[in-house]
């Protein structure tokens, strides 16, 4: 797999009519039936179009999808873009790209809240040795001090285990936040990609999970709009996008989202 090919993060929620008695009817019927994929088929080839035309491509349905439309149709001037632009974007979830599942690790650290959700309300987190580690040199305790303290709960694979009903490292805040574990470094983000997946559940609790796809989706909407009315410039950003990751062909993929993440990062910072 090249840097620029998609990777594939496929939702299987189902839609749940029952609980979503209020939504427009044919937004709900449209994502639930993949009814967007097939009338895109006969369009230009475009963004979207070459997403949802990805080998496996499911759409992003159900419950989550419709509340992702909602809060992008919100935030949006749909006199910007097309309505059915928002519509595949949103469906086009199903699949993303490496270079915005790195700007999803980067939008977290933007729209963190700091509200403590998965500090108390998650029951359990794995940790490493080394983090562990770390974190007692940090507080200056022992390690085996600090094992004891957290009630950590040694497994198989040489990681621990403790309860985040609360954590106990959090009092009025997260007391380890800037040297915290990877696990709370990647939340919600790592979270909603193994959902996208059908590797677990949609972190619905986390207030930001859902504007992490709003921002994917507003993006791919406007770059729909970009494509029909000024295709060259698409075409220059696509290339110049292509140089960039080139670039990073000798790293491995972790290597490559960490960089891309970073960068994402600076320049989030640079427009505040």
């Amino acid at each position: 797999m090249t840097p620029s090919q998609p990777i594939a993060y496929i939702i299987q929620y189902k839609s749940n009519a029952g609980r979503n008695k209020n939504i427009n009817k044919l937004l709900f019927n449209t994502l639930k039936n993949n009814d967007l994929c097939k009338s895109v088929m006969d369009e230009q080839q475009s963004p979207l179009m070459r997403l949802m035309q990805t080998d496996g491509f499911k759409p992003f349905s159900g419950s989550d999808a419709i509340r992702v439309y909602g809060k992008a149709r919100e935030r949006l001037n749909m006199d910007k873009v097309e309505e059915e632009d928002l519509l595949k974007a949103v469906s086009s979830l199903g699949v993303l790209l490496e270079t915005e599942i790195a700007l999803l690790y980067a939008l977290q650290d933007k729209l963190c809240t700091n509200c403590g959700v998965c500090c108390t309300e998650n029951r359990s987190m794995r940790l490493t040795k080394i983090e562990l580690k770390q974190i007692a040199e940090k507080q200056n305790i022992s390690y085996k001090k600090l094992k004891k303290q957290i009630h950590a709960r040694p497994n198989n694979n040489g990681t621990f285990t403790i309860s985040r009903k609360p954590c106990a490292f959090y009092k009025d805040g997260c007391t380890i936040y800037n040297y915290r574990p990877s696990i709370c470094r990647s939340y919600p983000a790592s979270r909603v990609l193994k959902a996208l997946g059908g590797k677990g559940k949609y972190p619905r609790e986390c207030p930001i999970s859902d504007d992490l796809l709003v921002e994917l989706a507003i993006k791919r909407a406007l770059e729909e709009k970009m494509h029909r009315e000024n295709p060259e410039l698409m075409q220059e950003l696509a290339e110049k996008k292509q140089r960039d990751l080139q670039s990073l062909r000798g790293l491995t993929q972790s290597q490559r989202l960490s960089y891309l993440a970073k960068r994402y990062q600076r320049n989030l910072k640079q427009e505040e």
